[in-house]
């Protein structure tokens, strides 16, 4: 029941969560905002999470996982009370981080507990079980804003409503297991010194993730699409991690990482060269952004899969911080860096950023164990 609760918690607050961001970042579109600006917004996001993320072994060990994990349920919806009251872009934007600050706390916390929990021989089906869900949710957050519109405050109170939903789920969960001696600052920064390779990974999956679901939507309005195909494009991003997580949290169990992670790499190369497609055949942005979805998603889980092999307990919240941290880091480069690469070269530069990021990151796995 503990592990029904958390994912119970977890699909309702992501699906409040996830209808926010394409709502914010078509509606700065429709206002004519700069590209640097909404790029700056999807950064915020992550540039939250990347800035919290080093202390949230620290903050376990002081508060314990469990109070971590219900108190920032609560701060997504006072951030759709600012949503509500002000359309200011710089009270948004505040929001925007305060989000990403708490997400980042309650990522660490639910990744850690699930992993714990898991039995070694079964810890990658749990994880990909656990990723598909979060996968789901990518998928019916931005899809519930067909149906809502992304106008108005109808999509933020649908948004409360599930917010409310998930904090209800957690009624009961019960007392964690006490954390072990692993010293703090050790836990944070073990991964960086054994594992390198898998901070890359996680870095490579958040760049690959948020960039597209920042800029999408502004590429399939250009593309001359409606502001609901739009927010369409992102759910399809959700679609591609949703479909990839389980089979590939399986495979994890019997095959290397190293090669799952090279096949997730050369998909999201094909989503870069699907995009130069878009100008003359729009219908290439949807199979982009399902590519994109899987080698983002995909990514991140095969890290998490060996990192919850690999450690326990206190050190296995500070890996799963390193690698949120890494995650986040990218997340938030991504769009920033993007932003200011459309603003030069609209037309290309999207796509040969992603490319260019994605060769790199196929490099280093051909010439690094």
């Amino acid at each position: 029941m503990t592990l029904a609760r958390l994912f119970g918690s977890t699909f309702c607050e992501l699906i409040g969560v996830l209808m926010l961001m394409p709502v914010l970042t078509v509606q700065l579109a429709a206002q004519g905002q700069p590209a640097w600006l909404i790029g700056l917004f999807g950064a915020a996001l992550y540039l939250a999470i990347f800035i919290v993320t080093p202390f949230t072994a620290r903050i376990t060990r002081r508060c314990g996982l469990r109070e971590i994990y219900i108190a920032t349920g609560f701060a997504p919806l006072l951030v759709v009370g600012v949503f509500v009251i002000t359309e200011a872009p710089g009270a948004w934007l505040l929001a925007v981080a305060v989000l990403g600050a708490s997400g980042g706390l309650r990522w660490v916390s639910a990744e850690s507990y699930v992993a714990s929990a898991a039995t070694p021989a079964r810890r990658g089906a749990v994880i990909g079980a656990f990723q598909t869900m979060v996968g789901a949710c990518f998928v019916l957050g931005p899809a519930m804003l067909t149906l809502t519109g992304t106008t108005g405050h109808l999509a933020f109170q649908v948004s409360a409503v599930l917010l409310v939903a998930g904090l209800l789920c957690l009624w009961g969960l019960p007392a964690l297991p006490a954390a072990d001696d692993t010293p703090v600052p050790g836990a944070f920064t073990r991964l960086w010194r054994e594992r390198p390779l898998l901070v890359l990974a996680a870095l490579l999956g958040g760049f690959l993730e948020s960039g597209p679901a920042t800029f999408l939507p502004v590429e399939a309005l250009d593309a001359g699409l409606s502001g609901r195909a739009a927010a369409g494009l992102v759910a399809v991003l959700g679609v591609g991690g949703f479909v990839i997580q389980f089979p590939l949290g399986l495979m994890a169990d019997r095959f290397p990482a190293a090669s799952l992670l090279r096949a997730m790499l050369v998909a999201g190369l094909g989503g870069a060269l699907l995009l130069l497609l878009a100008a003359r055949w729009p219908a290439a942005l949807w199979a982009a952004a399902f590519l994109w979805g899987a080698a983002g998603g995909g990514i991140y889980t095969l890290a998490m899969v060996t990192v919850g092999h690999a450690y326990t307990g206190v050190a296995l919240v500070g890996a799963t911080s390193a690698l949120v941290f890494a995650f986040s880091g990218g997340a938030a480069l991504s769009p920033a860096l993007t932003g200011g690469v459309m603003q030069v070269a609209p037309s290309g530069g999207f796509a040969a950023l992603m490319a260019a990021v994605i060769c790199i990151g196929l490099w280093v796995l051909r010439t690094r164990r």
